[in-house]
């Protein structure tokens, strides 16, 4: 059995997911793991996710560039080696004092993510 596990310290500059095989009888084995940095070595975190109908991983959470307000980040990984497939940094248009927070990501089954959250800042 494969287990997702997310490492992702809160203000640490690098949000890390590992894959780890948990056989019945063996100790866990660390089958690839992945790091992130948004830039700045500010806030990357991890804060959901969910699997596309070919079992890849698909992530979600804050990421900082160390300029702006905190973005959304969604990014795809392959399940096999972790490598990145696509990812996609949502920003907070127009407001570059405001932070964006991620709530949850669930998939259609079609291949398409929702992603949802709140923005937190200044507003006006």
């Amino acid at each position: 059995m494969r287990t997702l596990i997310a490492i992702t310290p809160y203000l640490l500059p690098l949000a890390t997911l590992a894959i780890v095989s948990t056989p019945s009888v063996a100790a866990p084995v660390l089958e690839w793991q992945e790091s992130y940095d948004g830039g700045g070595l500010d806030l990357d975190v991890a804060t959901a996710a969910t699997t596309d109908s070919d079992g890849n991983l698909v992530i979600a959470g804050q990421s900082s560039d160390g300029i702006r307000g905190i973005d959304m980040l969604v990014r795809k990984l392959d399940r096999e080696t972790g490598d990145p497939i696509w990812s996609r940094r949502i920003s907070a248009e127009g407001a570059e004092e405001n932070n964006l927070a991620v709530g949850g990501i669930v998939s259609d089954g079609a291949g398409n993510f929702l992603v949802g959250g709140t923005r937190e800042g200044c507003y006006g």
